[in-house]
């Protein structure tokens, strides 16, 4: 019977004599693009008259924290609506589209506005941050919905998906 010894090299291991300060380890911070984002939970339209727009109160929406892979790059922040209309109160009654809820270009911190239109099969732009910019935001994005003579009352209820996305310039 015979002994059989089998060697394997083991990675990270080296015979140094000592005193030695020649092994090195390599760090990487790996960091993705990131952004902490605050919508708006809900956005209210108080319908007083149907026969004439209906403003919501401003809301607020934030970007802290923005990382980008360079000091040109900015970040977009776009919106969609979840559905072609707002889900009526009784199934078949007469809602609003998507594309009847508007907002205005507002003030904001650190970024440009635009005006636009909500729609269901595309993202419409909302704002673009200020490249290098680590934060950005409005307490004032005004959102109108247009008016509709024929709808009825209840809650009708449509769902806005937000998008951000970094832009290289």
């Amino acid at each position: 019977m015979g002994l059989v010894l089998l060697a394997r090299a083991v990675s990270g291991q080296t015979l140094v004599s000592l005193p030695d300060a020649s092994l090195t380890t390599t760090l990487t911070a790996s960091v993705s693009e990131q952004a902490r984002a605050s919508v708006p939970n809900a956005i209210t339209f108080m319908v007083d008259d149907t026969t004439v727009g209906t403003d919501a109160a401003a809301a607020a929406l934030k970007i802290a924290n923005i990382v980008q892979p360079s000091a040109t790059s900015t970040l977009r922040i776009l919106a969609r609506a979840s559905a072609p209309a707002f889900a009526p109160p009784t199934p078949g009654a007469t809602t609003w589209s998507a594309s009847d809820v508007a907002w205005k270009a507002s003030a904001w911190t650190n970024a440009t506005s635009s005006a636009g239109q909500l729609a269901h099969d595309a993202f419409t732009n909302v704002a673009t941050c200020t490249a290098g910019a680590a934060s950005c935001g409005t307490n004032s994005l005004l959102f109108t919905l247009a008016p509709k003579r024929d709808v009825g009352s209840g809650q009708h209820q449509l769902v806005i998906i937000w998008k951000l996305e970094s832009l290289e310039q």
